[in-house]
């Protein structure tokens, strides 16, 4: 896949797009049809070929290749050449076949596996069409095309899953549950739950490719002047930045979605973090490090993206996964040197060494160099902190709202109508005031609650449901208000404010200028939407933005809202009716919860396509400097140079010599203690499944802590722990503060920078 698109033809218009339709159709159609056929409950296939796979054993075929590897590794068969370099091609082949069916034996616990296996055999269909068939096709033909391509099969198997899901007579009403009772098979509720929307969870991956696809040919496009390489990669960077967030923002789609069935939370963390590899090996193999190096010095974007690569929250985060494999790895590279060694004395192997020691390998001994250079206090405080914001979304949100907004239905259900919605908009607006709750929550709780006092009242089905959508939409409406007049605008005026959303970058100067248009139009819905609830209400008080233009820009908000308060409404609509028909409502409340995560992802991913367009449409403007200026902004610059002077002098206090010993200790185990909470969480269960449509009364001693397992314990022992960690360290680097600046030591610090800076600085730490 090229980098530029240096085809002067439209890709609308260009005469390729069909045989490159055509192509990808057919490299591409077999995978995702097989996927289809047998990761679902549409077809018989789906519950025998989940049956089969849980049969299997995952443990073998994943302990096979990681042999087959691990030997390969040791007798470094990628570097063999000649007739020994088919060996090494079987190797490769034999390991790639293990770890592909021990991943896929995994369906019975991880159901969403074979989905994820089956689209990325989908896309490197697209990938060897592209190297094989369509090599005379344009960049910006063979992406236009692919985003069609996959574009249709979202249409198509969002469109047959529902009507699959609602029409009795092609037996998709029948959700998980009614089969498990019926068959009694050994599958759990929650492959059950998988194989029954895997079609929309499809449908979601092929429009996440597709929109991909269409923006990246957007990039490529012909315009009026010739672009050079470094601009190209440069809007690639933007591309990949917007996919990690969405990455990020999917986990906390998540956590939104684990308030209603925990099933759908998991999986789309699995579709989150297989998008994260995906972003991994499109930076590596179509970029290439190379490539943003030399960008790197001539475009000041690509210098950021780096930058941000290497700061230390990336190393801290880093090191938050890889606590558990770094021993393994460095004990496993003295062995590897010793292989070579044995492989050196027979004549098999040349020995590279260039100063390392002789009883590890020179990679892991430059791997080894790298860490000891880093900044450790700031790096390992810096993985406390990631695993605490890590903890707090998928435990403080997924688990402490969902435990609240149950027990609140339960108490508040028997209270008149005017005083539960009175209660609810009270307690709904105090929600949306905390930055990380997110809204879906409150919607579903509101579909829950209020139509069960409508109908106790006398109300019919319809009119409660309309009420419940209506109550929630001025709901968030109230709260926009709120949280722009109430937290945005307050701090308008704040410099530290407007730096930490860094009001100076064009992306910010973008969503400005879409969210200064007045009217209804379809940038400004996309970003207000597509935003977290918090942070993008804050930020139109903060940019002091017409607040009756941000409501209007807002409304549609409501195609959002609609479908949650329908999914909390069937589901209780479902426990009041007979089996088959409550299995028929059960399945339109998931089909429901489906339809608003993907409204919530597709609005994402629009917004970040206008707010990329704008800056590419402005982008003269920009460089000029002046182009939605913020009257602060000089300031904003001003106090951005005084931090990374602040920065320089935080890591001359905190530098490894001067902390002691026993603080170095904790520093460690702090960070291993919040790497341990992470896999804890990921890998085992930590906490009891608990959805917003449970009772706190039907636990296990009718107690909350019933839903906290012995594992769960332990991890909030560990971040417990971590966060004792982190109050010592700043007890003891404000207490160093006050040393240094009364003492001689204070001396070296300050000559390193304007010694009124540096003075400054001293004293505010």
């Amino acid at each position: 896949m090229g980098l530029h698109g240096d085809d002067p033809t439209s890709a609308a218009i260009d005469p390729l797009l069909f045989q490159v339709c055509s192509s990808l159709l057919a490299a591409t159609l077999p995978a995702l049809g097989l996927t289809t056929a047998c990761a679902s409950e549409v077809t018989p296939c789906g519950r025998a070929a989940y049956t089969w796979l849980d049969r299997q054993s995952s443990t073998l075929w994943i302990g096979a290749g990681a042999a087959l590897g691990i030997a390969g590794y040791l007798l470094d068969v990628h570097k063999w050449t000649g007739v020994l370099q088919i060996v090494a091609l079987l190797d490769y082949l034999a390991v790639g076949t293990c770890l592909f069916l021990g991943v896929l034996f995994m369906a019975g616990t991880a159901p969403s596996t074979p989905l994820i296996l089956g689209m990325l055999i989908s896309v490197g269909g697209a990938v060897a069409a592209r190297k094989l068939a369509l090599r005379s096709a344009s960049t910006v033909t063979f992406m236009f095309g692919t985003g069609l391509v996959f574009g249709f099969y979202a249409v198509m198997l969002t469109v047959g899953w529902v009507l699959w899901a609602v029409t009795p007579m092609l037996g998709g009403y029948n959700d998980w549950k009614s089969h498990r009772g019926k068959d009694n098979s050994p599958l759990s509720p929650l492959v059950h739950f998988v194989l029954w929307c895997s079609p929309l969870i499809l449908a979601v991956a092929c429009l996440l490719v597709s929109l991909f696809s269409m923006l990246r040919g957007q990039i490529h496009a012909p315009n009026k002047g010739e672009e050079s390489e470094e601009v190209f990669i440069a809007m690639e960077l933007r591309l990949v930045l917007g996919c990690l967030l969405l990455t990020v923002l999917g986990a906390w789609v998540a956590a939104a979605l684990a308030a209603e069935d925990m099933g759908l939370s998991l999986t789309v963390l699995r579709l989150s973090a297989a998008m994260g590899a995906f972003i991994a090996v499109y930076v590596s193999y179509v970029l290439g490090l190379d490539r943003l190096r030399r960008a790197a010095k001539t475009i000041s974007a690509v210098q950021l993206i780096l930058d941000l690569v290497h700061s230390d929250v990336m190393k801290g985060l880093f090191l938050l996964l890889a606590w558990p494999f770094l021993p393994v790895y460095f004990a496993f590279e003295i062995l590897h040197q010793a292989v070579r060694s044995c492989l050196h004395c027979i004549g098999l192997h040349h020995d590279s060494s260039h100063g390392q020691p002789a009883w590890i390998t020179e990679e892991a001994w430059h791997h080894w160099e790298e860490l000891h250079s880093w900044n450790k206090a700031s790096v390992l405080t810096m993985s406390m902190w990631c695993g605490i914001a890590y903890m707090t979304i998928q435990v403080g949100i997924s688990q402490f709202v969902t435990v609240f907004l149950s027990w609140l239905s339960d108490k508040i259900t028997p209270w008149p109508l005017p005083l539960i919605l009175l209660v609810l908009f009270a307690i709904g607006e105090v929600m949306f005031l905390l930055p990380p709750v997110p809204g879906l929550p409150i919607y579903l709780i509101s579909g829950i609650v209020i139509v069960q006092r409508c109908q106790s009242d006398g109300w019919n089905f319809a009119m409660g449901t309309l009420l419940a959508i209506v109550f929630s939409f001025f709901l968030k409406l109230a709260a926009i208000l709120l949280q722009q007049k109430a937290i945005g605008e307050p701090f308008s005026r704040s410099i530290r404010v407007k730096k930490l959303v860094a009001i100076h970058t064009p992306a910010m100067k973008a969503v400005k200028h879409i969210l200064s248009r007045p009217g209804l139009h379809q940038a400004k819905v996309a970003v207000l939407l597509g935003g977290p609830d918090w942070p993008t209400s804050v930020l139109t008080g903060i940019l002091r933005l017409d607040a009756s233009q941000m409501l209007l820009g807002s409304c549609p908000i409501v195609f959002l809202i609609a479908p949650v308060v329908l999914a909390g409404a069937f589901t209780l609509k479902a426990a009041q009716e007979d089996s088959e028909t409550g299995n028929m409502y059960t399945g339109i409340a998931k089909v429901m919860t489906m339809l608003s995560s993907v409204v919530l992802l597709s609005m994402m991913i629009i917004a970040g396509y206008y707010i990329e367009a704008t800056q590419q449409q402005f982008k003269a403007e920009i460089e000029q400097g002046d182009w939605q200026k913020d009257p602060q902004e000089d300031e904003v610059r001003q106090a951005i140079e005084e931090d990374a002077n602040q920065s320089k002098v935080y890591e001359q206090l905190t530098r490894w010599q001067l902390v002691p010993a026993w603080l170095r200790v904790l520093l460690y185990l702090g960070s291993l203690f919040m790497s341990a909470v992470m896999y804890l969480v990921l890998f085992a269960v930590p906490f009891q499944s608990f959805s917003i449509a449970d009772h706190v009364s039907d636990l296990p001693g009718g107690s909350v802590l019933s839903l906290v397992h012995g594992s769960g314990w332990t991890a909030l022992g560990f971040m417990f722990a971590g966060v004792a960690v982190l109050v010592a360290f700043e007890a003891w680097r404000k207490a160093q503060a006050r040393t240094l600046t009364d003492s001689e030591e204070a001396e070296p610090l300050i000559s390193r920078e304007d010694p009124r800076v540096a003075a400054s600085m001293l004293e505010r730490a």
